[in-house]
């Protein structure tokens, strides 16, 4: 099925408030709760880590329930429009909590927050590998839901930096405003797909028994590397994230200034997404993003040498690691499509809400060990918030921002060389889908 642009535009659209509501979970959330709301780093740290590890639970479970899920409306468009009323009554719960709260408000609340957002981002990845089967299509449907999540993340940045603009620091101001941001764009965003774009017939053959299906899953070369690679660069940015308000406020003496390097750092990741399909369709997904990896790893070092209270030198050092930001956030979504098709043409079956929901699982996991890693050894090595950090400290968190970021990327790069699912690979199995045929597993 080839989506018209207008389609296109209605189903990236969800990824508006999506990104709304993630970038804050990584970046202003931990610290609001831990600095302004009196949690403490180390309770925010555990309250994070443990919500992470439950959605990460639910992921992989979600994705098998909805893949067997079968309704008139479809088997998507369901679980997209049952997470509404729950993102909505979450995130205002979240974002914009009256009084004084607890550590079990938080911890009820964001698990509340994510089953819905769950129930919506599994969905609509698994939605987005049945609208395109071709190789580059698939690159390209997922360079824009990656683009539309870059201006949710933009619009996200937009709102704490006004705030800084008109003399308003407060992160208890600037998630309010980011609450109602992604309160009033949901319901508008989700109707417009849900009533714009269709769902398309998947071809699928036979039954599978259960054994046969799991071994298939497990016996998946591509699979396990594709993980571990997303393992390795979702704790990588993680660590960025939840590191970056501290560098740019402590290390770089920018004070609350964070926001405006934030806006800059995605904005050059949203325009950096044609370089990174082009290269795709040039080389590989698989290339491109090694190349990435290597990028990343090799712009480390600049960080150290931004001069402290240099407003620009540190802009230019973010802006230049702000390229590669999206590469991988989209180029392994679409490559995990083209593993569907490998257990599809193998098991018979359409798993993309299985598979979808194992990448985010890896995903989730490398986000919550970096709140839950990186919080305590700042704690560890004398680093306090919302206080005056000596030498020591502070050479502490600009060697942790930038050693375990490098050697993470360095892996990927490793796990992702010679990849053995390419072009050529795909586009033989969608034949044999088609045709009704059962290809062999990649090995």
């Amino acid at each position: 099925m080839r989506l018209s642009r207008l389609s296109l535009m209605a189903f990236v659209a969800q990824a508006v408030p999506i990104a709304g509501l993630g970038l804050p979970i990584v970046v202003y959330l931990p610290p609001f709760y831990a600095d302004e709301m009196g949690l403490g780093l180390a309770a925010v740290g555990g309250i994070f880590m443990i919500t992470r590890f439950f959605d990460v639970a639910v992921d992989p479970v979600f994705g098998l329930l909805a893949d067997r899920c079968r309704t008139r409306f479809g088997r998507r468009k369901p679980w997209v429009a049952a997470s509404l009323p729950i993102l909505m009554l979450s995130v205002w719960m979240i974002f914009v909590p009256t009084g004084t709260v607890g550590g079990g408000y938080v911890l009820a609340w964001l698990l509340v927050m994510y089953v819905g957002w769950t129930f919506a981002t599994i969905s609509i990845l698994a939605w987005s590998a049945e609208l395109a089967t071709d190789y580059d299509a698939r690159t390209r449907v997922q360079g824009a839901y990656q683009a539309a999540l870059m201006v949710g993340l933009i619009a996200v940045l937009v709102i704490p930096a006004a705030y800084e603009l008109i003399g308003s620091p407060a992160l208890r101001d600037k998630m309010r405003g980011v609450g109602w941001f992604i309160v009033v764009l949901l319901p508008v965003t989700f109707v417009l797909a849900l009533t714009w774009v269709p769902e398309t017939k998947v071809v699928e053959h036979g039954h599978i028994h259960w054994r046969a299906a799991l071994a298939a899953l497990v016996r998946s070369r591509p699979l396990r590397r594709l993980l571990l690679a997303d393992l390795m660069v979702g704790l990588s940015s993680g660590v960025t994230g939840s590191l970056i308000v501290f560098v740019a406020r402590d290390a770089f003496r920018l004070g609350d200034r964070s926001g405006v390097l934030m806006l800059i750092y995605f904005l050059i990741g949203c325009l950096a997404i044609p370089f990174w399909v082009w290269l795709s369709r040039r080389t590989e997904k698989h290339n491109a993003l090694v190349w990435a990896q290597l990028y990343s790893v090799a712009l480390m070092p600049l960080v150290l040498l931004v001069p402290a209270g240099d407003f620009w030198s540190a802009l230019a050092v973010i802006a230049l690691f702000g390229l590669p930001y999206a590469s991988h956030r989209f180029l392994m979504k679409a490559m995990m499509a083209d593993i569907t098709d490998d257990d599809q043409a193998t098991t018979g079956r359409m798993r993309a809400g299985l598979y979808y929901g194992l990448l985010a699982m890896t995903e989730k996991i490398g986000l919550a060990l970096a709140v839950g890693i990186t919080y305590p050894l700042l704690a560890w090595i004398g680093f306090r918030t919302g206080e005056s950090n000596d030498a020591s400290a502070i050479r502490g968190l600009m060697l942790l921002f930038v050693l375990l970021p490098a050697g993470l990327h360095v892996l990927a790069a490793l796990v992702l060389w010679r990849f053995p699912l390419g072009r050529a690979a795909q586009r033989e199995l969608r034949q044999r889908i088609e045709g009704g045929g059962v290809a062999q597993s990649a090995q």
